[in-house]
C-alpha cells in the first residue's frame, strides 16, 4: 500500500493531539501537585490513598485524646502538689501542737489553721478539668466528688477509671479517684485523721495530737506516691505521642509518594512533549511543503 503525504499528516496529527493531551495533563499535575485528582486517574492508588488517609486521621484522633489526658494529668497532678504541702503543714502544725510548751490558747488557733487545711483539701479534691471533676471517678458532673458538714466529709465519687484510646489497640486509665488519694474509710483517712487533730487541738488532748503525726506523715507519703503515678503515665503518654508523631511522618511520605506530582520528572517529562510537539509540527509542515511542491510541478 503506498504511504501519501495525507496519511503521514494525519498520522502526525494524531500524535501531536495526544501528546497535547499529555501535556496538559502534566500541567494539571504541575499546578495542582496532585498526580491522582480523580479515581481515574490511578483506582489502585486511590485506595491505597483512602487507606493512608484514614490512618492519619485515627492518629490524630488519638493525638487529641493524649492532648486532653495530659492536660486532666496535669490539674491532677497540680492539686495533689498542693495536697501534700497541706498535709506538710498539718503535721507540722501536730508536731507544734503536740509539745508540752504550746499553751491551751495557742492549739485553739493551731485547730483553727487545721480547719483551713480540711476545707482547702476539700477544695483540692473537688478540681475541675474543662468543668469536670478530676477526682470523682467516671461521676465528673453534677455532684461534687467532696461535701463537708461540720466535721464530716463525705465522698460521693466512686472508685471507677475513667480510660482513654491512645493507639489503635491501646487504651490507659488516667484518672486518680477520691478514694485513692484521701482513703475515706480507709488506714489513713487523711480527713478522719485531719478532723482528730483538730479536735486534739481543741481539746487541748497531747495523745491525740500525738498520735495524728505519724498517720499524717503516711498520708503524706501516699499522696506523693499517687503524683508519681501520675508522673510515670505522663512519661508513658509523651513517648506514645512521639511513635505517633513518627508514624504520621512515615504515612504521610507514603502518602505523597502515591498522590503526589513528582515535580522534577514531570518538568523533563513535560519539555520532553513539548520537544515532540515541536518536532512533530515541524515534520508535518515539511510534509505539506512537499505536497504543494509536487502539486505545482
Amino acid at each position: 500500500m503506498r504511504i501519501t503525504n495525507k496519511m503521514i499528516s494525519k498520522s502526525l496529527l494524531s500524535t501531536i493531539s495526544g501528546n497535547r493531551s499529555l501535556a496538559a495533563e502534566i500541567s494539571k499535575d504541575i499546578a495542582t501537585t496532585k498526580r491522582i485528582r480523580k479515581p481515574s486517574d490511578d483506582p489502585g492508588g486511590v485506595v491505597q490513598v483512602e487507606r493512608y488517609k484514614g490512618l492519619i486521621s485515627q492518629n490524630e484522633q488519638f493525638t487529641k485524646n493524649l492532648t486532653h489526658i495530659r492536660g486532666f494529668n496535669n490539674n491532677s497532678q497540680s492539686a495533689l502538689d498542693r495536697a501534700t504541702e497541706d498535709l506538710e503543714t498539718a503535721r507540722n502544725l501536730a508536731i507544734q501542737g503536740a509539745s508540752e510548751t504550746t499553751s491551751p490558747e495557742a492549739k485553739q488557733a493551731l485547730a483553727q489553721n487545721i480547719d483551713q487545711i480540711i476545707d482547702n483539701l476539700v477544695d483540692l479534691g473537688n478540681s475541675k478539668y474543662k468543668g469536670k471533676f478530676v477526682f470523682g471517678g467516671t461521676l465528673t458532673t453534677q455532684t461534687a466528688p467532696f461535701s463537708r458538714s461540720g466535721d464530716v466529709v463525705t465522698y460521693n465519687g466512686n472508685s471507677k477509671s475513667i480510660r482513654g484510646q491512645v493507639g489503635f489497640d491501646t487504651q490507659v486509665a488516667y484518672n486518680k479517684t477520691g478514694q485513692e488519694i484521701f482513703n475515706p474509710g480507709g488506714d489513713p483517712d487523711i480527713f478522719a485523721e485531719l478532723v482528730a487533730l483538730k479536735q486534739g487541738l481543741e481539746s487541748n488532748d497531747g495523745a491525740a495530737i500525738q498520735a495524728t503525726v505519724g498517720t499524717l506523715e503516711s498520708a503524706q507519703a501516699a499522696v506523693l506516691a499517687k503524683t508519681a503515678e501520675i508522673g510515670a503515665l505522663q512519661n508513658r503518654l509523651d513517648s506514645t505521642e512521639i511513635l505517633i508523631n513518627n508514624e504520621n511522618i512515615d504515612l504521610a511520605d507514603q502518602l505523597s509518594r502515591i498522590e503526589d506530582t513528582d515535580l522534577f520528572k514531570a518538568i523533563v517529562d513535560a519539555k520532553a512533549l513539548d520537544d515532540a510537539i515541536t518536532g512533530g509540527l515541524q515534520t508535518m509542515a515539511n510534509a505539506v511543503q512537499r505536497t504543494l511542491l509536487d502539486f505545482v510541478s
